[in-house]
């Protein structure tokens, strides 16, 4: 597989760079693998997060980015039918 890195997408080229130096990864392949994996994982982890009795609106705005919003919110009701 191929990635465009030229042109218009040169702005990759910093992203996998940067992805590469949290994930202590040397290549950029390595650090695409790294980021899916860790993708794979966190996504399944958030989900569980948002459940966990611990877990406030502050800190799901915290967890959330631009990519994943994680959301958590208490809410209480009192219907009356008429």
């Amino acid at each position: 597989m191929r990635i465009e890195t030229s042109g218009k997408y040169a702005w990759r080229i910093d992203l996998y760079d940067d992805v590469g130096e949290l994930l202590d990864e040397s290549t950029r392949s390595g650090a695409v693998d790294g980021a899916c994996e860790f993708t794979q994982q966190m996504l399944p982890a958030l989900a569980k997060a948002v459940e966990h009795p611990d877990m406030t609106e502050e800190l799901a705005e915290i967890l959330s980015t631009r990519v994943v919003d994680v959301e958590y919110e208490i809410s209480t009701d009192v219907s009356v039918r008429k």
